[in-house]
């Protein structure tokens, strides 16, 4: 049950971050992790991860999202040879599916997942919603 919930993120998240990289190019990348690495941004990410880092959710579930986080940097990597935005996206994911799996309701991280639903690499203001994680997937 748990791998199917991850599959079916994982198929929705590159859906949307495949559209959102094909036009992207080396000045918005670089727009993208100067607003990423701004205080306000990078604050509310940490404090977010922080809320979640201690949580497990078995030892099959973490390495079928650290496979995906895997496939995910790699991707990224080959089609834009950043790797700092790829590393940024997997940690997305990672954050985003933990949120997930542990039905725990954030609206920070709910709004992060809801703006690459929208087709764009999180970084400054996100889009809000007012769905929740489980709403968004269905």
């Amino acid at each position: 049950m748990m791998t199917e919930k991850i599959n079916k993120l994982e198929v929705i998240f590159n859906d949307s971050l495949k559209t959102a990289l094909i036009s992207i190019t080396p000045e918005k990348i670089d727009e993208i992790l100067d607003n990423r690495d701004s205080a306000e941004f990078s604050e509310a990410w940490m404090k977010a991860y922080h809320t979640i880092e201690e949580k497990s959710a078995g030892e099959e579930t973490e390495d079928k999202i650290s496979d995906i986080r895997k496939e995910i940097f790699i991707s990224i990597f080959r089609t834009t040879g950043s790797s700092e935005l790829p590393a940024y996206i997997s940690d997305d994911f990672g954050l985003i599916c933990s949120y997930y799996i542990h039905q725990i309701e954030n609206n920070w991280v709910t709004n992060l997942f809801f703006t690459y639903l929208h087709h764009q690499i999180p970084h400054g203001e996100l889009m809000k919603t007012d769905k929740t994680m489980e709403e968004l997937i269905q």
